[in-house]
């Protein structure tokens, strides 16, 4: 709430949180909601996504037998929504309860049809996003000073907001990272990236939109990114405007981003261990609100107009499992491999006959401390390393361990398979 009603000014469709606060959902009648869905959800302003197992012509007529009736509802107008531009920078300190001190800028950009979008997406994912971040490696790794650091570009379809944020680490004055911290974001913005870390963040950011579309339907599905391009976008092909937009990305466009946006004013906001401010212990009413408990409730009661019957379920489909190989290497080790085709991804899990409940006495956590320890370095790499091998070629790397099992896993764009398997 504070973040929105700070970066954008009173009257800015941005200003507000959309889901509301509470006092606001108290406030409103059962005439209001009603009013909402017959302006807002008609058949004219939605978006409808059949992915899956199914053709565009048996999609057609599904959609005309359970939608085609709807009528169509008003038109509707998004409101203008411009970037704003602070007028100079502002800072406050919040108190929560947190176990530590975190130091947060804001600076408003434009949302994510704009030429920008990827540009700030591939800096911020250079400055603090990647493993392999400039910020993990000064505050946390070399100079430690910071306990995590992160920076990323939340666009929303026509503003967003770039964010950097840096963890206290205890024993640590803040007025020492603040300032480190500024020194870094601003040599970042006079010198720009390097061709490297531009091809490490865009193949990043490839790979992880890649791994998404294997599913069908959940957050960065098939489905949902389809919709959210058609919606936010007009092109339902967007993500593929994306991928296009990152192969031809240059180190100077990132640096024109950078520069553009962030040596504007900024919203600084510090988050303190403490006592939240009273003010903020409910969230504030948009625009004032009766006491749930005085309302009429017996009054509000909803009526069905018209009801459609249920689609029958007359048989359920057989399930198309993978085949299963399996075969067993040199060395005895049994290797199980189901082949999919939905996305150019691979996946590899490597796991021992040992975890938590092996533990020695008195040394409880010891496999889940050695597991740990593996991504932070080898005789012959860094950790930094790693993280910079691993976004060259796409891969997530990771190990952990349940109490029977240890286990090391891999994702792996399939055309850098096997220096992917090098690496793990």
């Amino acid at each position: 709430y504070e973040v929105l009603k700070t970066l954008f000014p009173e009257g800015h469709p941005y200003h507000h949180s959309v889901i509301g606060s509470m006092a606001d959902l108290d406030a409103a009648s059962m005439d209001d909601v009603r009013k909402w869905f017959t302006d807002k959800y008609g058949p004219n302003n939605a978006t409808l996504v059949m992915a899956g197992d199914v053709s565009p012509a048996e999609a057609r007529v599904l959609a005309e037998k359970y939608f085609g009736s709807i009528k169509r509802g008003p038109v509707n107008t998004p409101a203008a929504a411009d970037v704003p531009t602070l007028p100079e920078n502002i800072r406050k300190v919040m108190k929560d309860q947190v176990a530590a001190t975190r130091i947060t800028r804001y600076w408003p950009v434009p949302g994510i049809t704009s030429t920008d979008l990827t540009a700030l997406s591939v800096g911020t994912g250079i400055l603090g996003g990647l493993a392999s971040s400039r910020l993990d490696e000064a505050l946390v790794r070399n100079e430690q000073l910071a306990l995590n650091v992160s920076a990323g570009n939340s666009g929303l379809q026509r503003v967003g907001f770039l964010s950097v944020s840096a963890t206290l680490k205890p024993g640590v004055e803040l007025a020492t990272l603040e300032k480190r911290l500024d020194e870094l974001v601003q040599k970042f913005i006079a010198e720009g990236p390097t061709e490297d870390e531009v091809r490490r963040a865009a193949t990043s950011s490839l790979a992880g939109t890649i791994r998404g579309l294997e599913q069908v339907g959940g957050f960065g599905g098939k489905a949902v990114t389809l919709a959210n391009g058609e919606v936010l976008a007009g092109d339902a092909s967007f993500y593929a405007t994306q991928f296009d937009r990152l192969a031809k990305m240059t180190p100077a466009e990132v640096k024109s981003a950078m520069a553009h946006w962030m040596t504007r004013p900024a919203f600084t906001l510090v988050l303190e261990p403490g006592a939240r401010d009273a003010e903020y212990q409910e969230a504030a009413s948009v625009g004032g609100a009766a006491n749930a408990s005085e309302r009429d409730r017996s009054a509000e009661t909803l009526t069905v107009t018209l009801e459609r019957p249920k689609p029958p379920v007359d048989s359920v489909a057989e399930l198309d499992f993978p085949d299963v190989e399996r075969a067993t290497l040199k060395n005895g080790m049994k290797v199980t491999y189901a082949r999919r085709t939905a996305v150019p991804a691979t996946y590899v899990s490597m796991s021992f006959n040992a975890g938590g409940a092996a533990d020695p006495a008195g040394r409880n956590g010891l496999a889940d401390l050695t597991m740990d320890l593996f991504t932070e370095g080898t005789a012959k790499l860094t950790a930094q390393q790693i993280a910079e091998a691993s976004e060259r070629l796409g891969a997530s790397i990771s190990s952990g361990n349940s109490d029977d099992r240890s286990t090391f896993t891999l994702s792996a764009l399939t055309a850098n398979l096997t220096p992917s398997l090098e690496l793990m």
